[in-house]
C-alpha cells in the first residue's frame, strides 16, 4: 500500500511511536509448524483482523463485489490445493503498484495493480499461492515472535507497520514511520530469504495440486526481475518486499525438471475481471476510456472481447451509459455463447440502472441469476434495482432468500430500513455490517440504540439483548489477548 492517504500517514506515525524491545535478529527460528511457540492461531488472527480494520478505515480497501468474488474463487481453489485448515479471507486493494501481502491469521491482500499486469491467470495463482504459503508457514507470525515484541500493546502499530513493509509503502509512508520504533518493526519484518525459498517451494507445490500452470512462478519472477534492471531506483514494488534474484528463478525453474509442460488456458473470469482492475485503479477515467479506443483502432490487444469490456465499463464509469450499453452489445457477440457471462450480465443491468430504467434492470439481474446462482454481484444488483425503485418490501423479501448473509446484504437492509422509518432494525442490520467487518465496539453502539427505540416488544429487546451480550464477549475476549 503506497499510504498516500494524509489521514492514513499521520495515524501510522502516531501510533507506531510505541515501544518495542529490538532483539537478534539473525536468531530466527527454525523453519517448520514446530518453530512457532508464542502466538497462538488466536492470537494471530487477531493481529490479521487489527490490520484489516486499518486497512479498511484507510480507504484504499476495494469494495467491489465482482473482484472481490473473483479473488476468493482462485484462494480458495489455492488453499483446497494447500491442504490448510486456516480460515483464509482474500480481499482487494485499489493501487497501481505490482504487489500482494500477507498477514497473519489468513488475510491476503491483492493490488489492483499486480491483476493489472499479469499476463496470464497463473501468474496471478503464483503470486496468490506465495503469499498463501507465507500464512501456512507462518513466516508473519514467527517474526513477530522472534523480535520479542508486546504484540498485544503495540497491536494497532504492528498492524500498520506491517501494511507499510508489506504493501509496498512509498516514500511518505516510510518517512512518517522514519524515527520511531515503528520504522524498526518494518525493517525487522523483512522476508528473510529463506522464508521467501519456503513460500516458493510450497507455492509450487500448491500451482501443481490446483491445476494451475506451475511455469507461471518463474515466468513471473522473471519478467519482474528484468523490469528491476530496466527500471532501477523504480522497480515494482513485489520486488522491494519479495527480492527475486536469479538464485530464486533458477531454483524455481529447477523444481519443474520433471514437470511436463501442460497449457493452461486463462478463464473468462480472468480476461474480464483483469480488465475491470485496469479501470477501477484509474485516476484519468476519459483518458482510460481514449486508450481502450485507440488500442482497438491499433488491434493492440490480447483478446477482444476482453477489451471491448473493459472500454464498456470505462465508458460507463464516466457516465456515457449509452455508448457503454453499445459497446456491451459487441462484447456479447465476440464472447459468442448463448448463456453470456455473469460478469457481463451484471454490467448490463448496471447501465440500465444507472439509466433509471428500473424494470430493465431488474428483469436483467434476475434473468442472470437463473443462470449464475453463485454470482453475489447479481443478488446486490437486484436488490439495488427494487432499492432504487421504491419496492422495498421486495427488496427486503429479495434479502431475505439470498442465502448466506454477509456485510453488503446488511448493508443494504439498513438502509432500506432507514428509508422505510424502521430505526430499530435500521440500527440492527447496521450492527450487524459492523460485526461482519470486525468493528464490535461500534457494533454494540448500534445495538444500543435499537435498545433504546421506542414501541419494541419483549422478543425483539430479547434477541437485541442476547447479542449484545456476543458481542460484548467478543471485546472482552480481544481485551483478554491483548492483555497476554
Amino acid at each position: 500500500m503506497t499510504l498516500r492517504n494524509g489521514v492514513l500517514v499521520a495515524a501510522l506515525a502516531g501510533l507506531l511511536a510505541l515501544p518495542v524491545v529490538r532483539a537478534d535478529t539473525g536468531n530466527l527460528p527454525n523453519l517448520g509448524e514446530d518453530s512457532r511457540q508464542g502466538l497462538t492461531p488466536t492470537q494471530e488472527r487477531l493481529i490479521g483482523e487489527a490490520a484489516m480494520l486499518e486497512i479498511r478505515r484507510s480507504g484504499d480497501m476495494l469494495d467491489d463485489a465482482e473482484l472481490t468474488d473473483y479473488i476468493n474463487q482462485i484462494g480458495r481453489r489455492l488453499v483446497e490445493a494447500n491442504g490448510s485448515n486456516i480460515p483464509f479471507t482474500f480481499f482487494i486493494v485499489r493501487d497501481g503498484s505490482i504487489n500482494a501481502f500477507a498477514l497473519p491469521g489468513g488475510f491476503v491482500g491483492v493490488f489492483t495493480g499486480l491483476i493489472a499486469t499479469t499476463q496470464h491467470e497463473s501468474e496471478l495463482a503464483a503470486v496468490m499461492a506465495h503469499e498463501i504459503s507465507h500464512v501456512t508457514q507462518h513466516h508473519l507470525a514467527r517474526m513477530i515472535d522472534s523480535q520479542r515484541m508486546t504484540p498485544w500493546i503495540t497491536l494497532a502499530a504492528l498492524g500498520l507497520a506491517i501494511l507499510a513493509a508489506h504493501g509496498g509503502a512509498g516514500d511518505i509512508g516510510v518517512a512518517a514511520a522514519a524515527g520511531t520504533s515503528g520504522y524498526l518493526i518494518q525493517r525487522q519484518l523483512d522476508f528473510t530469504y529463506a522464508y521467501e525459498q519456503e513460500a516458493d517451494r510450497i507455492g509450487m507445490q500448491t500451482l501443481l495440486a490446483s491445476g494451475f500452470d506451475p511455469y507461471a512462478m518463474p515466468t513471473f519472477f522473471g519478467r519482474m526481475q528484468k523490469a528491476n534492471r530496466l527500471l532501477e531506483f523504480s522497480a515494482p514494488e513485489f520486488l522491494r518486499t519479495h527480492p527475486v534474484t536469479y538464485r530464486r528463478i533458477a531454483e524455481a525453474e529447477d523444481r519443474l525438471a520433471d514437470v511436463r509442460y501442460k497449457q493452461v488456458l486463462d478463464s473468462a473470469d480472468y480476461l474480464y475481471l483483469r480488465e475491470r482492475a485496469i479501470v477501477l485503479q484509474s485516476d484519468d477515467l476519459k483518458a482510460t476510456v481514449q486508450r481502450y479506443r485507440s488500442t482497438l483502432a491499433e488491434k493492440r490487444y490480447l483478446n477482444l472481447g476482453a477489451h471491448l469490456y473493459g472500454l464498456a465499463f470505462a465508458q460507463a464509469r464516466v457516465g456515457d451509459y449509452d455508448n457503454a450499453w453499445q459497446t456491451l452489445l459487441r462484447v456479447r457477440e465476440v464472447y459468442g455463447k448463448p448463456e453470456s457471462h455473469p460478469v457481463l450480465e451484471y454490467l448490463a443491468g448496471s447501465i440500465r440502472l444507472e439509466q433509471q430504467k428500473y424494470d430493465d434492470a431488474l428483469t436483467l439481474f434476475r434473468d442472470a441469476e437463473r443462470h449464475f446462482p453463485a454470482s453475489r454481484a447479481l443478488i446486490y444488483g437486484e436488490v439495488d434495482a427494487l432499492t432504487r425503485a421504491r419496492r422495498y418490501d421486495e427488496a427486503l423479501a429479495a434479502i431475505q432468500t439470498a442465502g448466506v448473509m454477509d456485510a453488503a446484504l446488511y448493508q443494504r437492509q439498513a438502509k432500506i430500513y432507514e428509508a422505510t422509518g424502521q430505526a430499530q432494525r435500521q440500527h440492527m442490520a447496521q450492527g450487524e455490517y459492523y460485526a461482519f467487518q470486525h468493528e464490535y465496539t461500534a457494533a454494540i453502539e448500534q445495538f444500543q440504540i435499537a435498545q433504546r427505540q421506542p414501541g419494541a416488544d419483549f422478543y425483539q429487546l430479547s434477541g437485541i439483548d442476547a447479542r449484545l451480550k456476543e458481542l460484548q464477549v467478543l471485546v472482552a475476549d480481544r481485551k483478554e489477548l491483548r492483555a497476554q
